[in-house]
């Protein structure tokens, strides 16, 4: 009953904005029937809002209350007319047949000669879903019809209402989250092989992509208002370190060399090592979301453990006017089993990454001492 009064409080507040000169004393008067309400303007004009039955007015607390206002400001002039003529204006609400608390049927009528009444305008608001709805207003005075489609979320007390849900349930115990990054990957720690030609190997940093997979799922820690999330799943990573200076990569039977495509005559359009990967993350993360249920801000990190699923390197290079491509598909020594450290910050659907390798990249003394790195940012959530 609280908010029904609230509701009839606003009203009667619409109408005093609408009419400054006329509205300055509202007397709200006790009802001869249960389902109506009567307001008295000052100049002897009278207001009335009627609804069909009492369940009807029960669930006027649901009533949209943003259309409510607009029609008694629009029709302001009517009530001002009416009231100078002692006649009433009576605004009827009708949710006999409404699906939801959107859909409402408003008319406005004046008394005509005899005392009949008149209908000189019309309201229905029919909301399909919560972001779709109809509005049809016919004027029988003009006659004329007008509707019009509103896509968008709904104004009305439902909206409010699912809003303060979405907050309670803001938190929950479980969430399943499908990420993809996108960044750059590079080596850390550089230490050439001991007796290798070549002792400095550099990467193309926008060249050297690396792309990520991601199926996680958070778990809350603590109570219902707890951030705290314990963050796992399973990760594809995809390493594309391009190779500058035209080197190029190659085995051995005992160990991985690079060598200068010069020695060769060849040109390199492209020399690279590409591997996939297979990671499980542990993370412990805090996810501050905002009324809505959406993340404002959040921050984490931990570790991953993974295994090296397949490795190739592959070349392109032209040679007699014909475009040529070499792709090695081999294990270049690279260590299995990988383990590192990530960590993660985000603002709103901003959020960026970064993943460093503790373990070497490749075996010991079986070619270069690197750590690998990814940093970029995460793309795509749902």
């Amino acid at each position: 009953m609280k908010r029904l009064y609230a509701l009839l409080s606003a009203i009667m507040m619409a109408a005093a904005i609408a009419l400054p000169s006329h509205a300055s004393d509202f007397r709200l008067s006790p009802a001869a029937i249960q389902d109506t309400l009567i307001l008295k303007l000052k100049n002897e004009a009278r207001l009335l809002v009627v609804v069909k039955d009492v369940k009807d007015l029960k669930n006027l607390k649901n009533q949209n209350l943003d259309s409510l206002m607009l029609l008694l400001e629009k029709y302001a002039d009517q009530i001002e007319a009416a009231g100078k003529k002692g006649e009433e204006v009576t605004v009827t609400i009708d949710k006999s047949e409404a699906n939801t608390s959107e859909d409402v049927k408003i008319t406005i009528t004046q008394n005509g000669p005899g005392g009949t009444e008149v209908v000189i305008k019309e309201k229905n608001r029919i909301r399909i879903t919560d972001k779709v709805g109809i509005d049809i207003d016919r004027d029988e005075e003009n006659n004329s019809t007008k509707v019009k489609v509103k896509v968008g979320a709904g104004d009305s007390l439902e909206v409010k209402e699912r809003d303060e849900k979405r907050y309670e349930n803001r938190h929950p115990r479980k969430e399943y989250d499908f990420q993809i990054d996108l960044g750059v990957s590079n080596w850390l720690n550089e230490k050439a092989l001991p007796g290798s030609a070549i002792t400095d190997v550099n990467l193309k940093p926008l060249g050297s992509r690396y792309i990520s997979l991601n199926s996680k799922w958070h778990y809350r820690i603590g109570g219902k208002e707890s951030p705290v999330r314990l963050i796992t799943g399973f990760t594809a990573d995809f390493h594309n370190y391009m190779f500058d200076d035209n080197l190029m990569i190659q085995t051995t039977g005992e160990k991985v060399e690079f060598i200068n495509a010069n020695s060769l005559n060849l040109n390199l359009a492209k020399s690279k090592l590409a591997t996939t990967t297979l990671n499980v993350p542990l993370e412990l993360g805090l996810n501050f979301k905002n009324r809505k249920g959406k993340t404002a801000f959040k921050v984490g990190g931990g570790g991953f453990v993974g295994y090296t699923l397949s490795s190739h390197s592959k070349i392109k290079y032209s040679r007699e006017g014909n475009n040529n491509k070499d792709k090695t598909k081999d294990d270049f020594f690279l260590n299995d089993f990988q383990y590192g450290l990530s960590g993660f910050v985000g603002i709103r659907s901003l959020e960026f990454f970064v993943k460093y390798n503790l373990n070497e990249l490749f075996e010991e003394n079986k070619g270069p001492q690197v750590n690998a790195i990814a940093l970029g940012l995460r793309i795509l959530k749902f």
